[in-house]
């Protein structure tokens, strides 16, 4: 399974008190979901929420999070603007972590609902960066060699960094294997620098023997 996005807007990480409610929640969404597609349904429409709604509009996004508006207020917005639009249990959800005031962790919940079903069905969650976007070819060529460096059935994302200038950056769980230019060329100019701090101390001792 792959999946190709345009570049992705930075995004803060939870802290921890936040990550350990965003698990919980998780959990909770996939149990209310139940079985077959409704977990990964309920994924999506929460993906769709913060990608089509929340990402290009943060001031609506900031109202839903904010304390200072009020629980009642935040229901009917989100009953007017998603009933029928969302799966039951996605808008049910929201308005659970609403009433919690936890609105502010959609984008969390969603990543970590994601990892939780993932590890369930024995996927592994492999994220890579490009350059550049991938024809058809160049996608067949890296799936077969993550597939090589995974136990379980690798479940690609790949999105593209024009920062990376060339190549690309595999990350599989804690493991990230960087072969961009980017790292290329930093690696070169730390070499540089090296080099110089080198050059420099081995005068400065020069001078002192000659002193």
């Amino acid at each position: 399974m792959t999946t190709q996005s345009p570049p992705e807007r930075p995004r803060r990480p939870l802290g921890d008190d936040d990550a350990q409610a965003a698990r919980a929640y998780a959990g909770a969404l996939l149990g209310a979901a139940g079985a077959g597609d409704g977990p990964a349904a309920a994924i999506a429409d929460l993906d769709a929420i913060r990608d089509e709604i929340l990402d290009p509009n943060p001031r609506f996004a900031a109202v839903l999070a904010s304390p200072q508006v009020a629980t009642a207020e935040k229901d009917r917005i989100l009953r007017e603007l998603l009933d029928g639009r969302v799966s039951d249990v996605a808008l049910r959800f929201l308005r659970v972590l609403n009433r919690h005031g936890r609105l502010g962790l959609i984008a969390g919940v969603a990543d970590e609902a994601r990892r939780q079903l993932d590890r369930k069905q024995g996927r592994v969650a492999v994220r890579v960066r490009t350059a550049a976007p991938l024809d058809e070819g160049q996608m067949e060529a890296l799936r077969a060699k993550v597939a090589r460096l995974t136990s379980g059935t690798p479940v690609l994302t790949v999105v593209t960094d024009p920062d990376l200038i060339g190549g690309l950056v595999v990350q599989i769980g804690d493991v990230v294997l960087d072969a961009s230019v980017r790292n290329r060329l930093e690696q070169i100019r730390q070499r540089l620098i090296e080099g110089k701090t080198h050059e420099i101390q081995k005068r400065r001792d020069q001078f002192s023997h000659s002193a």
